[in-house]
This record gives structure tokens, sequence and C-alpha cells, in this order.
């Protein structure tokens, strides 16, 4: 869909500004940073640019999420919303399966201010810890390997995203995105990588950070060592390599407890979450409270970004104005599992009024957990787990993969016992299948 524009993307005239005292030669989205020390660089790892646009549109949403099944659209906002007035006119078009979802002569929020920017900024660091003759230096060798992992981050989901999905069977040579190294404006992008190309490219940025990742970090929007076992996992489990997955898995989730000291302090317990009472709140009739409280955790860091649950943090798109769908809403047990309760909240439907007539949709269950707490399309200590979990499945250790869903299951469900019923009876495909439902919640 994008590939004709990514490939003939044109290089911005180069401009040379100073920002800050700095150099910098400025040329968007590449641009070469003139570096005098290597702090200069790390600081570079911070900018939000790294973390932002990855499959987001400029209103904060995803035409990508309306191809699933775990949204709808009502025939009033189809009518009165998309199609009249929306300037996001690509969801509506996804869902209803209208190709093409956008127009390919048009430059790509995902591409521009997403992946593309996000990689220029990497191969600054990269390239930057070279001019410096820093590669051996200890902090060299952190930000290059968080610079790596982070590039290959973006380009592999730019790389799964435009797709076609990585087959294990297959060739994969369709050709999708230039996996850009350089952060040099005077050199052309390369040739568009094919799939296989592109994520060959995404394992040796990968297996570069293992070496020189540290063990924490301040702020989980850069790679620590679990990340990155963590970020292999992912990219084996797309590559349907279960045994790889589970090594990785394995790798970062033992790293991780080692780190932290325990479960506890990896995942949230929902059953102690609670909402803060306010006696000025006043819903609309037939609409749940809680819409309007503050959500608390016992740490009261759950809309941060370093809150315990994120092992590597990158923005997401907001569901939160969006309708559930009822098959969506359906995959949770309503009484006893936490996320329900505290995130599928009843509120007031979409209305309009058209000459006289009005439309509404009435009172709508929502799905808030984007409203009420900080969420992640990177990784989440419950994503590792359920990744650990499915590679044991996938490789019939039954006990294992039981024992991984049920760990989660612990802190997401309340009543006297919290463990998947009837798991030790399952068979592989039946256990794999509540593996996968628990992901999707």
């Amino acid at each position: 869909m994008q590939t004709k524009y990514i490939k003939t993307a044109l290089l911005a005239t180069i401009i040379v500004s100073t920002i800050s005292c700095k150099k910098f030669l400025d040329v968007k989205p590449v641009g070469r940073l003139i570096p005098t020390k290597v702090e200069e660089l790390e600081n570079l790892l911070n900018n939000t640019s790294t973390l932002d646009y990855h499959f987001i549109d400029n209103n904060r949403g995803n035409f990508y999420a309306f191809l699933g099944d775990n949204f709808q659209i009502s025939e009033n906002q189809a009518r009165y919303l998309y199609v009249s007035t929306h300037p996001n006119i690509d969801r509506y078009a996804a869902y209803t399966f209208n190709q093409p979802y956008e127009n390919p002569r048009v430059a790509q929020y995902s591409w521009d201010l997403g992946i593309y920017r996000a990689t220029g900024i990497f191969n600054n660091v990269i390239e930057g810890v070279e001019s410096l003759d820093a590669t051996e230096s200890a902090l060299g060798k952190i930000i290059t390997a968080q610079a790596k992992a982070g590039r290959a981050w973006s380009l592999m989901v730019g790389t799964l995203g435009f797709g076609p999905m990585f087959d294990p069977a297959g060739q994969n040579g369709n050709q999708v995105l230039p996996y850009r190294t350089s952060a040099n404006p005077a050199i052309a992008n390369p040739d568009l990588s094919t799939t296989a190309g592109a994520l060959s490219l995404v394992e040796q940025d990968l297996q570069d950070a293992l070496s020189g990742a540290p063990a924490n970090v301040s702020n989980p929007s850069r790679a620590n060592l679990s990340a990155v076992h963590a970020l292999l996992a992912q990219l084996y489990m797309y590559k349907r390599d279960w045994s790889k997955m589970r090594e990785h898995s394995t790798q970062a989730w033992n790293s991780a407890l080692a780190l932290r000291g325990g479960v506890d302090n990896l995942i949230y317990n929902l059953n102690t979450f609670t909402y803060r009472a306010n006696p000025s709140a006043n819903p609309a009739a037939g609409t749940d409270v809680e819409t309007a409280l503050e959500l608390q955790a016992p740490d009261l860091l759950q809309s941060q970004t370093q809150h315990r649950e994120n092992l590597f943090f990158r923005l997401t798109p907001s569901s939160s104005a969006t309708y559930p769908s009822q098959e969506f809403l359906d995959q949770f047990d309503q009484v006893n599992d936490r996320r329900y309760r505290l995130f599928a909240l009843r509120a007031l439907g979409y209305n309009v009024t058209v000459g006289t007539v009005r439309y509404n949709d009435g009172i709508r269950r929502y799905w808030y957990r984007d409203a009420k707490m900080n969420s992640s399309q990177g990784i989440t200590y419950p994503d590792l787990l359920l990744m650990k979990a499915e590679a044991g499945a996938r490789l019939n250790e039954l006990g294992s993969a039981l024992a991984d869903l049920n760990t989660l299951r612990r802190y997401r469900y309340s009543g006297t016992t919290t463990a998947l019923p009837n798991g030790g009876g399952m068979n592989q495909d039946e256990l794999l299948f509540e593996i996968l439902k628990e992901r999707r919640r």
C-alpha cells in the first residue's frame, strides 16, 4: 500500500541550524547530529519522536485496529460521523474492508512521523558513537544497544504492519520498506527490503543489542537486557520459531524476576485497584459513575510510563472513544475478570442532530482501559509471560504453559480460585486457544 511512497520519498534540502548550542544538520526526517560527547547522543534516546506515531494517525487512532474484530462502528456513527465528517475516514474504510484504506500518494503518519523519524534518531546515535570512537566505552555500548533495539522494533512493526506477514514455509520475497541504517542525509534510502531481508536485519540488530543492553533502566522507553530478549522472543513468535521464542522469553522473564525480586513487582494485581470516590460526580442516568472517577493502583503509578507492567514502552493509539464489539466483551468472565469490572463501563453513546432529527445510540458499553491506565504497544510483562506460555504450548510443554497462564490469571481474576477451569485436562490445541484468548483480553 505504502511501498511506492516509501521508495520514492525525497530527502529535503539541508538546513544548517543551531539547537540549544548543538550543531545539527536538520534534514526531515533524516539528519546528522555533530556531537562533541557521548552524553549528547544519549539525550537523543529520550526524544519522544522515538516513541510516537507507529501506526497512529493524527487523531491518536489506528485504522489497522478496525481490520480486526475488537471494535464496532454503529450505523449512526458510520453515516453521520465517519462518512460525513470524519478526518480519518481510513478507519471506516478498514472497518468495511474498502481498499485502499489510505491514499498511497499521500505521506502516511506511520512512516513519516513514526518509523522513519524514529529510525533517523537511532541511526544518529549509532553513527555518533562510532564518530567519537566511543564504541568500547561503557555509555557508548549501552546507548548503541538501546538504539539498535529501538531501530529493530520500529522496523519490525513496520515490516509486519505494511505486510505481508512472515511465512516460515514461503520465500518472503515481497518488497516492503527500506531498512535505513545511515543518518547521513546525502545517502539515499536503500532499496526496499523484502520481508525476509528486513526481519533478518531486525534479528541482527537485536543480537547486537544483547551485548550492550543494561540490566536496568530508569524508564522503559529505553531497552534493558530483559526487553531485548523479549523483543527477540516476539520476533521469533512472528517467525514461528517456537524453540527460540521459548529460549528468549524465558531469559527475559528470568532476568526480570532477578531484577525486580518477584512477580508482584512485574504485574499489577487488579484486585487491589479501586476507584477514588468523588461526591461531586454526577453521571447520566444508566451510566457508570466510574467513568468520571480516578482509578488508583496501590503505587499510584498506573498512569505513568514507568508503571510496573511496562517492559518496553511505546505510545499506543487510544480506543476509549470507540465501541468494543460484543465479540470482544464476550471474551471476559463478567463476574470474576477484574478487567471487565474495572474497564467495561457504560456511558452515553454517539448522538447527533441532523436538521430536526436526532440520532442517538443510547447507553453503550465502552472499553476504558486506555483512559484509566497507561497502555503500551511495545511489550509489557503480561505480554512476555503470555509469549512464554504460548511457546510452551506450541512445543507441547503443557504443564509449564498452564503454570504461566495461571500466574497471570492470579493477578487478573477474583474469586476463591483463579486457575483456568479444567486447565489440567486440556489438550494442546485447547490450552493454546485459552492462552491466545488471554492475550486478546
